[in-house]
């Protein structure tokens, strides 16, 4: 493990320690509208800066940024940030800007509503009509979908509503994109195995509080108690047809369910097409961020297999 590595993760659970990190609140009513009133301070702003080109183009009730390099491309990511109950676009443009520069392609970064603004359904959906305007666009074999955290959830939805899409009759078929990368990739445990080893995981994790997958689920059955099974966990999604896809973990709590998304795969027939890649020592979603060995090592594999495209 190198020194840089150490001292990321050193400062994270230094942070986490301290109380800096907030575990979730009990009081489910006051921590939704703590949730609202920061995503009410932190509404979407196209970037101002001249590091790429930016558009923002709007599909159906919500926007989406689009970020492209001075010429655009004849290709693109789909790149799914994390959040969850808080609206943190902001955050991840750089990051997307940087896989969009590394690897040539233009980037679609859909500005989708937290689980405390719309329910998941919408939000699939949403994350589906997006994924559809860039297979018009680009096509299915020039798109590739990267998302970390709660933006890796998002995309193993978006397989599954892919595959439900193409079962109706009166639908026109959606493909497949050509590529998945997921950072971290988060899902609710189901089986009290998972929920045990999250339990564990997360007194360990160097950024993930105690309590926080069982306070998100029970915030979102709160708001939205129709949510179905495939938008929760990894074991009813379905990810036939499903393309190759990388999925870089560290022993985190989100690494509870890496197990189940990696048995839906083989389920579902596609087992070879899903790599697992487990590195110790490091902090959630390190490889989204080349700062030391590791994550530029990591980082490093995720452009150049974008770059394949």
């Amino acid at each position: 493990m190198s020194l840089g590595a150490k001292m990321a993760v050193a400062v994270m659970r230094c942070i986490k320690k301290t109380g800096l990190i907030k575990g979730p609140s009990a009081d489910l009513d006051a921590a939704l509208k703590k949730a609202r009133d920061y995503n009410r301070k932190h509404p979407f702003k196209e970037p101002t800066d001249r590091k790429a080109d930016y558009q923002t183009i709007q599909v159906g009730q919500y926007p989406c940024l689009i970020i492209k390099p001075e010429n655009g491309t004849r290709k693109a990511i789909l790149f799914l940030h994390g959040g969850g109950d808080h609206d943190a676009w902001k955050m991840e443009v750089s990051f997307a800007r940087r896989y969009g520069k590394r690897a040539g392609m233009d980037v679609y970064y859909p500005l989708y509503p937290p689980f405390t603004e719309a329910s998941p359904a919408q939000t699939a959906e949403f994350i589906f009509n997006v994924y559809r305007e860039m297979v018009k666009q680009y096509g299915a074999d020039k798109v590739a979908v990267v998302g970390g955290s709660y933006g890796g959830f998002l995309a193993m939805q978006l397989l599954t509503r892919i595959n439900r899409n193409n079962a109706e009759a009166a639908q026109a078929r959606v493909e497949m994109p050509k590529l998945l990368i997921m950072n971290s990739p988060f899902a609710y445990p189901k089986t009290e195995e998972e929920w045990k080893r999250a339990a564990d995981l997360e007194r360990d994790d160097a950024m993930i509080t105690p309590g926080a997958f069982r306070w998100m689920l029970a915030l979102t059955m709160k708001l939205s108690p129709d949510t179905p099974d495939w938008l929760l966990y990894p074991a009813d999604m379905d990810f036939r047809n499903a393309p190759e896809a990388y999925a870089f973990y560290t022993v985190e709590a989100c690494s509870a369910v890496a197990d189940a998304i990696q048995h839906s795969y083989v389920q579902a027939g596609a087992g070879e097409k899903m790599h697992m890649h487990m590195e110790t020592g490091m902090m959630h979603c390190y490889a989204s961020a080349p700062v030391f060995r590791e994550s530029k090592r990591d980082f490093g594999k995720q452009i150049a297999l974008l770059r394949q495209i």
